[in-house]
């Protein structure tokens, strides 16, 4: 080939056009076919080669995840929401995948030919075959009004050769996330049943503590309690109504034991025979004009003037005799009066009198009759009036006694009640606590009772596993289509690779591209008869882009299967 030296032409040379491109794929064309083809023929290989794999899963909502659907302003209301529930779902999936429950599933389940004669593989391929995958919704959080995804439902799937297997292997796993979450449920509720319990019994004895201190209080400060201080008050007014009751009658005695006291001086004063004769016979038609025959009084003062008249001991009459004759008074007057009447009440003081005179020591046998009948029934009246006044008197004290001891009750009643309020306070606090851990321990048992009995639970199957009718691995039209991309990019890169590592000047281009000047003359390619030795550097190029290429496709092959 010639070459001359030209002037330059001050222009770049041209840009290598389609028709270059295909020129040089058509010179290594072998290349890319013994790197192609290959690729293409693994891929088809595996597509066809690859055995069915049947997938059947089931889907568990999450207990209120309907509800966040449609209503997303009820997030974060219901008080059983966790908000980690995607590591519940995987704290349970560590747990339902333990190598014992996977060891019961084969135990169960013949889930694969050899897992009898090799139980380490098959548990191996057990936990590889199975996928647990978290189900979340975007919903708009009305608390920061940003969208949020939420844990709503997880999915439990199986992968086996048969499709049978398939289906009973996810439909353990399903059942097994169920009775473990309703396990671990019910642990809870027993445990919060028996804490609640434990801490009942421990706020009981701290109230029977203090029902015990309040009864002492009660005890020790009877009828200072503020709940009797109105009783007090009413109380002590009444006794204050009846001492003045008292004072009064007590006035009046007084005033009438004067009058008697006089009375009984001006009889005794008198002659004691006629004139207690004459005046009782005054007496007796001076009130014989105001009274029935049968009055009590008039029978009285017949017999006393029948014993003047008959001169016998009338005059000199015992405090015996005296209350002999006032009973037999009494007994008459009965027959006509009633028990209210004043007659009746005058003879029973008489009678009172008598027999405190008697019973005071006075012989009931020592003769009067020094003094007349005038002046024997003032001074009986005058002794039952001495003892009336003494019994208001002492009921006067009694009174004034317990007055004292209201007064007392009632100015002690403040400091008591301050008291009394620190004891029933901690007391309906106490009592109060232990009603709210009663409740809840009773909620804890009857929720646990309500879990075990599968009414209760937090999880609800959305789907049930079913039997697959078509494959789910390998994707054969996936395998075959990366295969023929593989290849075509495997073998265009071994080509880009062959033709940069290839320092041959094949025309007047790389001439131009190498001179920067063009040729004037250009020799046709003459072939040998027998080539020599070519490069080993595009067959290394290409090589290593199949190797690449195959490690790509295998990698995405097991992706995808």
């Amino acid at each position: 080939m010639q070459t001359s030296a030209a002037p330059s032409t001050g222009h770049e040379p041209d840009s290598a056009g389609v028709g270059d491109y295909l020129s040089i794929l058509r010179k290594r064309r072998k290349l890319l076919l013994m790197v192609g083809l290959p690729i293409i023929a693994i891929g088809a290989t595996l597509a066809l080669a690859l055995p069915d794999v049947y997938r059947s899963s089931g889907q568990i909502e999450l207990e209120g995840a309907q509800n966040l659907k449609q209503n997303p302003n009820a997030l974060g209301q219901d008080p059983d929401e966790s908000p980690y529930a995607d590591q519940y779902v995987r704290s349970l999936s560590t747990v339902v995948l333990s190598d014992r429950n996977l060891a019961k599933l084969l135990a169960e389940q013949q889930l694969y030919d050899g897992q009898a004669g090799d139980p380490a593989g098959a548990l191996e391929d057990l936990r590889g075959d199975i996928k647990v995958d978290i189900v979340t919704v975007p919903i708009l959080d009305p608390n920061t009004g940003r969208e949020r995804d939420v844990v709503t439902a997880f999915s439990v799937a199986y992968d086996n050769k048969d499709p049978e297997r398939a289906q009973q292997g996810a439909e353990w796993l399903v059942n097994a996330f169920l009775q473990e979450n309703r396990n671990d449920r019910q642990r809870q509720a027993g445990g919060r049943a028996k804490f609640f319990a434990g801490e009942a019994e421990r706020i009981r004895t701290h109230v029977s503590g203090l029902e015990t201190k309040l009864a002492e209080f009660k005890q020790k400060n009877a009828g200072k309690l503020p709940e009797l201080n109105e009783m007090n008050l009413n109380v002590m007014d009444r006794t204050e109504g009846d001492i003045r009751d008292v004072e009064t009658q007590m006035q009046a005695l007084r005033r009438e034991r004067v009058f008697l006291v006089s009375q009984l001086q001006q009889a005794r004063a008198a002659n004691p025979e006629a004139a207690n004769l004459r005046a009782l016979e005054e007496e007796y038609s001076r009130k014989s004009v105001q009274y029935d025959q049968s009055h009590p009084d008039l029978i009285m003062l017949r017999r006393q003037i029948d014993q003047l008249k008959a001169g016998g001991p009338a005059a000199g009459a015992s405090l015996q005799a005296q209350l002999q004759t006032q009973r037999s008074i009494l007994a008459e007057a009965r027959q006509r009066y009633s028990e209210d009447h004043p007659d009746v009440q005058r003879i029973n003081r008489n009678i009172q009198s008598l027999e405190a005179r008697i019973a005071s020591g006075e012989s009931a046998n020592i003769s009067v009759s020094a003094d007349s009948p005038m002046a024997v029934q003032l001074q009986t009246q005058l002794n039952a009036t001495d003892t009336q006044l003494a019994a208001l008197q002492a009921r006067a004290m009694d009174l004034r006694t317990k007055l004292s001891g209201l007064e007392g009750r009632i100015g002690a009643a403040p400091e008591v009640e301050r008291e009394y309020q620190a004891v029933t306070r901690d007391l309906a606090s106490a009592r109060a606590k232990y009603d709210e851990l009663l409740k809840r321990q009773m909620d804890a048992e009857v929720s646990e009772a309500a879990i075990a009995g599968g009414t209760a639970d937090k999880f609800r199957v959305k789907s049930s596993p079913k039997t697959p009718d078509e494959p789910a691995k390998p994707k054969r039209a996936a395998i075959a289509i990366i295969a023929v991309v593989l290849a075509a990019i495997a073998a265009l890169t071994s080509v880009i690779m062959a033709q940069l590592f290839d320092a041959t000047v094949r025309g007047a281009r790389d001439i131009e591209d190498i001179l920067g000047v063009a040729p004037l003359t250009a020799v046709p390619v003459i072939k040998r008869a027998s080539g020599g030795r070519k490069s080993s550097a595009p067959a290394y190029a290409a090589t290593a882009a199949a190797v690449i290429a195959v490690m790509v496709f295998a990698v995405a092959v097991r992706l995808i299967a």
